[in-house]
């Protein structure tokens, strides 16, 4: 994921946040290995799905600048069902 893809994602037009939103793809992009290891990446769809999740957990992040979660937030089911799909996959040797 580049700056400038996630830039356009979020339709920001200047780089006053470039360091933010620089954190925001890498940290991102931990999470979601973390939670499904590294073996999607050599599907080309399911690298695809993990982009589509990337540039949602980015924008939620983006948007949602807080140390807090209110009580009634609900689980997301498009990130929990993409993130299960990105965990079947096995690391390609």
């Amino acid at each position: 994921m580049t700056l400038d893809e996630v830039r356009s994602y979020l339709r920001i037009d200047t780089d006053v946040e470039d360091n933010f939103l620089n954190e925001l793809i890498d940290s991102s992009q931990i999470y979601i290995d973390s939670c499904t290891g590294e073996g999607y990446k050599s599907d080309e769809k399911a690298a695809k799905l993990a982009s589509l999740l990337q540039k949602k957990l980015i924008s939620d992040l983006y948007e949602n600048r807080s140390t807090t979660v209110p009580d009634k937030t609900k689980q997301d089911k498009i990130v929990t069902t993409i993130l299960d799909k990105l965990s079947s996959y096995e690391v390609v040797l």
